[in-house]
């Protein structure tokens, strides 16, 4: 694997049935990156045959949840003088991202990165509707941050945070269809009804403070099943979303109006087990 990038980077990548993306995600990364670790969640596909091909460092691990793996998988990487690239299989890097990167004079003075998330949706750019792009911290010096243990939207806290916002992009661009993606959203609905329950139970109340879940829970004070569409027409009307054309009105109907349903629906349900 050749090394072009000056800076030190390892990148890890978390995998359960990627055989559709990986070879990409790898081949994306691995003329610029020291190493691409992969933590997998024992993939029935040819995830694992891909990876070992491409010679990437290869993990199996059984999933509990993304901070999990994350967290798990950081505490064997023992070198300290590098940094860590926190990328998703179904994702890639802009093109001359580590370019830009090399381009940073005082990077010296950071430990954290946080980048422009991009969405691909049905082959389309988001642009409008206040969800994309987004800025999340994706790198960071090693052994300076930690995941928080959330069932969903996990964040890694930087222990001394000094971090550089940055508009280089990473873009998320799933290749599967709408099977995998009601799928993928059913699980992440009820994982999102439990991280609801644990905030509003004051669970770990400490690791919430200036989270983005707080901001959620202004929302979560609206009428259930009323929420999503006012969510809805908040987002396609007032953020705009109708800009998108048809792929906009698809991108909302699906990513906020089914989706907070479907939060709604498991909410719903815990509340009954609850008191039954």
């Amino acid at each position: 694997m050749k090394k072009k990038n000056k800076i030190p980077i390892q990148a890890i990548v978390l995998t359960l049935n990627e055989e559709k993306h990986i070879l990409r995600c790898i081949k994306n990364l691995k003329l610029d990156v020291q190493k691409i670790i992969v933590v997998d969640s024992f993939s029935s596909d040819r995830t694992s045959k891909i990876c070992k091909k491409e010679k990437v460092r290869f993990y199996q691990n059984k999933f509990k949840s993304h901070s999990n793996q994350l967290n798990w998988i950081l505490k064997k990487i023992k070198k300290k003088n590098i940094w860590i690239l926190r990328i998703d299989a179904d994702e890639i890097v802009e093109k001359n991202f580590f370019k830009k990167l090399n381009l940073i004079k005082n990077l010296n003075d950071y430990n954290a990165i946080e980048f422009t998330i991009e969405h691909i949706f049905l082959g389309n750019k988001i642009n409008f509707g206040g969800v994309y792009p987004q800025q999340q911290i994706r790198m960071w010096r090693n052994k300076s941050g930690i995941f928080d243990n959330k069932p969903m939207d996990e964040k890694i806290k930087i222990l001394n945070p000094k971090i550089l916002k940055s508009k280089i992009k990473i873009i998320d661009y799933n290749l599967k269809g709408f099977k995998f993606w009601f799928t993928k959203h059913n699980f992440y609905a009820k994982q999102e009804s439990k991280l609801f329950f644990m905030y509003r139970n004051k669970i770990k109340k400490s690791s919430y403070k200036n989270d983005i879940f707080r901001k959620k829970m202004n929302y979560y004070k609206f009428p259930i099943f009323v929420r999503p569409f006012l969510l809805f027409l908040y987002r396609y009307i007032l953020k705009r979303g109708f800009l998108d054309g048809y792929v906009g009105i698809k991108f909302c109907l699906m990513q906020t109006l089914y989706y907070r349903l479907l939060v709604d629906f498991y909410i719903a349900k815990r509340f009954l087990i609850k008191f039954k």
